[in-house]
């Protein structure tokens, strides 16, 4: 993928890991799934592009999510131009009122589902209604790759950056480890989708940012 800004002139995409998330149970720590051993986060990403500042799955409470913004990256919630959620799960949109400017937005699959689960009156709901719904692309040089299993409408951000292929994975990949076993997290919709979309992952990516661990590097055949 060639990043451009829509002129045909090449953008350089610059990443930043804003936070490293948790989980609040992991198997592969010996771990149950049938309760919870501490608060889940998930990874924070920011996306870089031009003009355009994206915040990916902002995982803090606001106040804490601007400070995070300034202490990883000097920036003021007032330069970011839009928010990105791989899905609609509260642990990804925890901080998304720090960016009452910003552009909100999610796949258009996963914002037709939720609203077929959610009262169209209740904050969830407002919510959803001031998501922009996507399909392809987000931006000219920033992909959108449809990844279910974790969720309905769960996709993931695809972009080149230094000549390697990054993939801003969310929960359709956790972890490292729950990425490399080819495993899913037990509170996932639709199993066999989420190995499906693990595997699409594995495929493209030379770095994966997961949704609760720090990125990691893809060994590629």
């Amino acid at each position: 993928m060639d990043p451009t800004d829509g002129k045909g002139n090449a953008g350089t995409i610059r990443w930043d890991v804003l936070t490293i998330g948790h989980l609040s149970r992991n198997k592969f720590w010996g771990e149950s799934s049938d309760k919870a051993y501490r608060s889940p986060r998930c990874t924070c990403t920011l996306i870089r592009l031009n003009e355009r500042t994206i915040i990916v799955d902002p995982s803090c409470p606001p106040e804490e999510m601007i400070r995070v913004l300034d202490q990883r990256t000097g920036l003021k919630a007032e330069q970011i131009t839009d928010v990105f959620l791989t899905h609609f799960h509260g642990d990804h949109r925890y901080g998304i009122e720090a960016f009452p400017d910003a552009r909100r937005f999610m796949a258009r699959r996963e914002i037709d589902h939720c609203r077929g689960q959610l009262p169209p009156d209740s904050p969830e709901g407002l919510l959803l209604d001031r998501l922009i719904p996507v399909d392809h692309s987000l931006t000219p040089g920033i992909q959108i790759v449809h990844t279910p299993g974790h969720s309905e409408g769960h996709s993931s951000l695809v972009f080149d950056s230094g000549g390697l292929t990054v993939v801003v994975a969310g929960d359709a990949a956790m972890t490292r480890d729950f990425f490399r076993a080819r495993d899913y997290y037990f509170n996932t919709t639709d199993p066999e989708a989420a190995v499906h979309s693990i595997d699409r992952i594995a495929a493209i990516a030379d770095i994966v940012i997961p949704g609760h661990d720090n990125y990691f590097l893809n060994q590629r055949s």
